[in-house]
């Protein structure tokens, strides 16, 4: 379908996606769902707080969800 329809049909799988979320879909939260969160963390930790690797600060995720 991707070949037929290009970006067309990624659109229509992401808003497939996101209808789902309410039966309980939570992939459309890729970053929290293979835990980002607990990496930064750990890295921050790692590092004492000085990292400009972390991907939760500043990530589209965080500001859309």
């Amino acid at each position: 379908r991707y070949k037929t329809d290009g970006m067309a049909a990624y659109s229509q799988l992401q808003q497939a996606e996101f209808a789902a979320e309410k039966d309980g879909f939570s992939a459309t939260r890729h970053q929290r769902e293979v835990g980002t969160s607990y990496f930064d963390a750990v890295s921050m930790a790692v590092i004492s707080g000085q990292s400009a690797t972390t991907a939760m600060a500043d990530s589209t995720e965080k500001a859309q969800f």
